[in-house]
């Protein structure tokens, strides 16, 4: 089942926090949530490896924007001037670096 968000905010100039239907709340680093982008530009549409190298985005990185894509999910636009990729619910969700998620993605995988 994928779980919606019910709040996406900007909490802070590095952080972004997502409440979701089930209560959880996912807190995201913006440097962490722009190197997890997908979009061919950071992702080989080919390979599938990622070609964007994290250590290249700007640590005081935040985010100017956001729209919503859909209902699926939404696009962040980030002060390095990209607007690219587009984060599903089921993505930012996948993401969450709360030990909790990491822990589910661990018996999973």
């Amino acid at each position: 089942m994928t779980r919606i968000p019910t709040e996406i905010k900007k909490t802070g100039p590095g952080r972004m926090t997502i409440t979701w239907d089930d209560g959880h709340v996912s807190l995201l680093p913006i440097h962490y949530l722009r190197s997890e982008c997908m979009c061919a530009g950071c992702v080989s549409e080919i390979t599938g490896q990622r070609i964007l190298d994290p250590r290249t985005i700007p640590e005081d990185i935040t985010i100017t924007g956001a729209e919503h894509v859909g209902r699926y999910g939404v696009k962040f636009y980030f002060t390095d001037n990209h607007g690219d990729g587009i984060y599903t619910w089921e993505r930012l969700r996948e993401i969450c670096p709360c030990d909790q998620c990491k822990g589910q993605r661990a018996t999973r995988g």
